[in-house]
């Protein structure tokens, strides 16, 4: 059959730290998207600590359309991927009083983000919330921290951002797949910038997109420039203004 039609998206898994514990959810979600555009999709689950040579990680990589996973070293082989292909770089959730902010950054690339700056990649982040960490679950948000260092027998290593499992709802997942990697083309998305902003929610940054910015000729914007690589941070002065806010927390406990 005609393999064109289909697109095939990576989930990445860890073995040791950083687990992402409910991804058959995704995948599931994933498998029962059918005819949503022109093309079909399959999603895979991508564990490179499982590949037995650098050749395997290349031909693995090579064929794939997207790959989504947390911030780690693991989606350092997304430069494997072929042109205009999409990442998807899932941000931990850190309270205010754990270290780690730059691996969530918005307000420009991540550690990781920098590799794929500037390239023919579409780099995406989405906010993971409280919800993803499992630990002290319906716990009051003050009795928070001390729960955390309880049940880690108050080693704050083994709370830390890289050493934590964690959840994902499979609606974002979802939403990335249909609104971005769906409706990207071989030569890459058609659509212009706004009309890709518009089509996620404000828990996404958009890093790195290949994208059109319109043209007006004689009143009309009938012709479009050619797509090229776009950056769409969040403001910094929101990001200021929620340090600020961490601060008076600290202030008051």
């Amino acid at each position: 059959g005609d393999t064109k039609e289909w697109k095939i998206v990576g989930l990445t898994q860890r073995t040791y730290r950083r687990t992402w514990l409910n991804l058959s959810e995704s995948i599931d979600a994933c498998d029962k998207l059918h005819n949503v555009s022109q093309h079909k999709v399959a999603c895979i689950e991508v564990n490179v600590e499982k590949t037995k040579s650098p050749m395997e990680q290349l031909l693995l990589h090579g064929k794939l359309d997207g790959l989504i996973g947390v911030h780690g070293a693991q989606m350092t082989q997304a430069i494997l991927l072929p042109r205009h292909a999409h990442v998807l770089e899932l941000l931990p959730w850190i309270p205010h009083y754990s270290r780690g902010k730059w691996v969530q950054r918005r307000s420009s690339p991540t550690p990781l983000g920098i590799i794929f700056h500037n390239t023919d990649l579409n780099h995406l982040g989405y906010s993971l919330g409280r919800d993803s960490v499992p630990l002290c679950n319906g716990v009051k948000e003050e009795e928070e921290q001390e729960c955390f260092l309880n049940k880690t027998n108050g080693n704050k290593l083994k709370f830390a951002w890289e050493s934590r499992n964690f959840n994902v709802k499979p609606e974002p997942i979802i939403q990335y797949i249909e609104n971005v990697v769906l409706q990207s083309g071989s030569n890459g998305d058609t659509a212009s910038c706004e009309e890709m902003k518009a089509r996620l929610d404000k828990e996404f940054v958009w890093y790195n997109i290949w994208c059109r910015d319109d043209a007006f000729v004689d009143g009309s914007n009938q012709q479009r420039l050619l797509p090229s690589a776009k950056h769409f941070y969040e403001d910094g002065r929101r990001k200021k203004r929620r340090r600020h806010k961490s601060r008076k927390i600290d202030e008051i406990n």
